[in-house]
């Protein structure tokens, strides 16, 4: 019995080491979940998603379509698109339409504007031409270099396949001719070139 109330003096000093023990056990792994807690929306708020989209969407061209076709008006097409995407999206030619007037693999250019003409305004870029003995007169095409393709434009005097391709490449990277003199710039033609060209081509 005196072994046993000699214990007892050192109980409260036990009781203390354990509560001690526990409160550290209990703590100190709250404050470890808590820290990675606080370190994950950090992560989250480094990854940019929107910005993507809205550059994307700004890169678009607007073209202006009129004439014969189903539905004229102004469309969004992406960079690169044809002139057939904007006939198709503007729901076809309707039947009075002349859609041998246009390049439908031509690439088209932000602000554009394409116009389909119909069957008769297409016959009067056939220009009439007067001979000075009579009166008689003969319709002479002109080949418009906005529109022809590879085949219409080798129907002109000294133009091969090579220097028709080139004209069309021009209109790929610079967009549609701004005037018969322009196409000086394309590689293979002369001054001399353009000239005998003249009376054979529009715009």
């Amino acid at each position: 019995m005196s072994r046993v109330e000699k214990y007892k003096k050192y109980l409260p000093v036990f009781v203390v080491i354990i509560v001690a023990i526990s409160v550290i056990y209990i703590f100190v792994p709250k404050k470890a979940t808590v820290s990675d807690w606080e370190e994950l929306p950090m992560e989250q708020s480094e990854t940019p998603p929107v910005e993507i989209t809205s550059s994307s969407s700004s890169a678009k061209m607007v073209i202006d379509i009129k004439g014969e076709v189903k539905k004229p008006g102004v469309y969004e097409l992406e960079p690169g698109a044809r002139v057939e995407e904007i006939v198709l999206l503007a729901g076809g030619f309707t039947d009075k339409a002349e859609e041998r007037q246009l390049n439908l693999a031509e690439k088209l250019t932000d602000q554009q504007m394409i116009y389909v003409p119909n069957k008769e305004e297409a016959k009067e870029l056939s220009i009439p031409s007067v001979t000075n003995e009579g009166n008689t007169s003969k319709e002479s095409s002109l080949v418009n270099i906005n529109t022809a393709d590879l085949t219409e434009l080798q129907t002109l005097t000294g133009i091969g396949p090579a220097k028709a391709q080139a004209i069309i490449d021009y209109r790929d990277e610079n967009g549609q001719f701004k005037t018969i003199e322009e196409l000086k710039e394309v590689n293979g033609f002369g001054e001399k070139t353009v000239e005998k060209l003249k009376e054979s081509i529009t715009i």
